[in-house]
């Protein structure tokens, strides 16, 4: 009694001498309904959440706040903003997402953002196809979330998003928001630079270099006019490149590094434009540029464009990896490919009346698969002479289906064609026939693991079918 006491003492005070940072999770933008509620209501629910942080209630006028700043803005990661939020509520970090349509996908973009240091302390995106995929998505976001660095911003160089720049009149502009918050979110996760989205902050330092660019230009354009009219003006014309407006940046921020993106259209390609620049000297220290059609295809690029950035020399290794990873999960991560390896049994209702199959499915297309495999069939109920025939038969077949996925499984519709191979015996009598037939197949899968499926069998001359109830288990990418 006494050692359990001195236990609960222990843990008691260790709780009080390191107390576990308070987290406000605001609602998600986006999504339909009230799915953003749902999701920050279901993250705060998360045992790795839960054993990271003390969650604190939000306000209507926190939550109020968030979403007009999101109209505004583009739902852009801002931790002036999510600092006066935090400190509005109490909180040491504050964790806010969104959920946007991507296409024929979806994506979901969550940041965590530090409240002292201003700092995107974790982040986390992902791509995915069905609305209801956002419930097997979260646990994967609350480990990313809940693995945050302490204190990045006292041990590593600091580095400042700067507003993207877009083409005038883009009517992509939303689009490539989201591309800038992922490359800074890759940049973040990797632990090279403690990333400070200060949007604010850099709007203004940003609108008041524009300013002077604006006075130097017309500055530029008298000293243009004083020449035509014979007045000679032998001095340089003081316009400053992009490049400059880093300094402002950098230290509107306190940061020892800029993060500089821009996107230009060229002829239906894309270019996302990116280069860190140091805040003193506005020289670029590593640069970079991709082309890309569609939003999709941008957001696989940035985690390429983030890994040529933080090491331009060992990119190429760390990107090979990453095609891989794209590879795969495109072909085992994505619910409406269905790759499996089952065995079932089933009857017929008459010959066989037993019949044990055996089937694999190849999927690279989604919503649809192409099924291989055999059936061996058992017991007769034919009779001669007051006797039942034996029977054994192989029926090696294929099929293509439709597939359909839901949340927790997937109903298919296919049809293809196979080989009976049969052999009967009476007594001291062998007969066997080998025959061709047209399948045509429907069914459910539960879980992932268990299906029912009916099949109509014809050769063409007769009709039967076979009902099945197995096992199936279905491959699948889980590594995000």
């Amino acid at each position: 009694m006494k050692k359990t006491l001195l236990v609960v003492l222990l843990v008691f005070h260790a709780a009080l001498a390191f107390p576990q940072p308070r987290l406000a999770i605001l609602p998600f933008a986006g999504g339909v309904g009230g799915q953003g509620e749902a999701v920050a209501a279901l993250l705060s629910q998360r045992a790795e959440i839960l054993s990271a942080f003390t969650l604190v209630p939000t306000t209507p006028e926190a939550v109020a706040m968030a979403a007009e700043h999101r109209l505004q803005s583009g739902a852009f990661a801002d931790s002036d903003l999510a600092a006066g939020l935090g400190r509005m509520l109490g909180a040491d970090y504050v964790l806010s997402g969104d959920l946007r349509s991507l296409g024929s996908r979806n994506l979901v973009v969550a940041t965590l953002v530090r409240v002292d240091t201003l700092e995107l302390a974790a982040g986390y995106h992902r791509v995915y196809r069905m609305p209801w995929e956002i419930r097997g998505i979260l646990p994967s976001m609350a480990r990313s979330l809940s693995a945050r660095r302490e204190s990045s911003i006292k041990d590593l160089p600091t580095l400042a998003v700067a507003p993207l720049g877009v083409s005038p009149g883009d009517d992509q502009a939303h689009d490539m928001e989201t591309l800038a918050q992922i490359l800074a979110i890759e940049i973040a996760n990797s632990g090279e630079y403690a990333v400070l989205p200060r949007a604010s902050a850099m709007r203004s330092a940003l609108a008041a270099w524009e300013a002077r660019i604006a006075d130097e230009r017309a500055a530029a354009l008298d000293r243009l006019v004083a020449v035509i009219l014979g007045i000679l003006y032998d001095q340089d014309d003081g316009l400053e490149t992009a490049e400059a407006s880093a300094t402002e940046i950098g230290r509107a921020a306190g940061a020892d590094k800029v993060l500089s993106m821009e996107t230009r259209a060229l002829d239906g390609v894309t270019v996302f434009a990116a280069q860190i620049l140091g805040t003193d000297t506005a020289e670029p220290v590593a640069g970079i540029d991709r082309g890309f059609r569609g939003i999709g295809e941008g957001v696989s690029l940035m985690a390429e464009v983030a890994a040529i950035l933080l090491d331009p020399e060992g990119a190429p290794l760390r990107i090979a990896g990453l095609e891989r990873e794209r590879r795969r999960a495109a072909m085992f991560g994505d619910p409406a490919r269905f790759w499996s390896l089952g065995i079932s049994a089933g009857t017929a209702f008459a010959t066989p009346l037993a019949i044990g199959t055996l089937h694999a499915t190849l999927a690279p297309l989604p919503f649809s698969f192409l099924r291989l495999g055999v059936s061996l069939g058992f017991l007769s109920d034919l009779e001669m002479g007051g006797q039942r025939a034996g029977h054994f038969s192989a029926h090696p077949f294929a099929q293509a289906a439709f597939f359909y996925p839901f949340a927790w499984g997937g109903v298919f519709l296919g049809a293809g064609g196979g080989l009976t191979v049969a052999r009967y015996e009476f007594g001291y009598l062998r007969d066997g026939a080998v025959t061709p037939t047209a399948d045509f197949t429907a069914g459910v899968n539960l879980g992932n693991l268990f299906e029912v499926s009916y099949t109509l069998r014809t050769d063409f001359s007769r009709v039967g079918g076979k009902v099945s109830a197995g096992f199936t288990h279905r491959f699948r990418n889980r590594s995000r």
